[in-house]
């Protein structure tokens, strides 16, 4: 089953490269995912002409230790959750619904060379979310969208 080629998403999303993450913002979803460099590092390497397999020999180049294929698959289960494949893989049941504990035990991983693969979503605020309600007001239509008139000042 390694020999699947996961295709990462590429469309409607703004990519931000940090030090050691990648945040990726979703036009469509409005939401905010933040990738760890493992995580990152799968959907980097998630190009539709690289197996799973592949992606985890690419991995193992990089962090210069043998990566198994668990890691793999454990990356491309949440950035499947969080839309940023083409197509959401079916894991194999080995390896599906594993724990976070189950996967540090079952693909070996000691030490800090290689994290487990993290995607963090958080969601994005609406204007009317990120407006301020503040000043003093005679109608509601003197404060901010979202805001309203209370004892002559704009509130929540």
């Amino acid at each position: 089953m390694s020999d699947l080629y996961p295709t990462a998403r590429r469309d409607k999303l703004v990519v931000e490269n940090l030090k050691n993450e990648v945040l990726i913002y979703d036009l469509e979803r409005d939401q905010a995912n933040c990738l760890n460099e493992t995580a990152a590092l799968v959907w980097q390497y998630a190009d539709g002409k690289t197996s799973v397999s592949g992606i985890a020999d690419k991995l193992s180049q990089k962090f210069g230790m043998l990566v198994d294929v668990r890691v793999v698959w454990y990356a491309l289960d949440q950035l499947g959750k969080k839309n940023l494949l083409q197509e959401r893989v079916a894991i194999p049941y080995q390896y599906n619904r594993m724990t976070r504990r189950d996967f540090l035990v079952k693909a070996g991983i000691v030490g800090a060379a290689v994290a487990i693969p993290v995607v963090i979503a958080m969601t994005a605020p609406t204007p009317a979310m990120a407006s301020t309600c503040v000043g003093t007001c005679a109608v509601d239509t003197d404060c901010a969208v979202g805001c309203r008139c209370v004892s002559l000042n704009c509130a929540v």
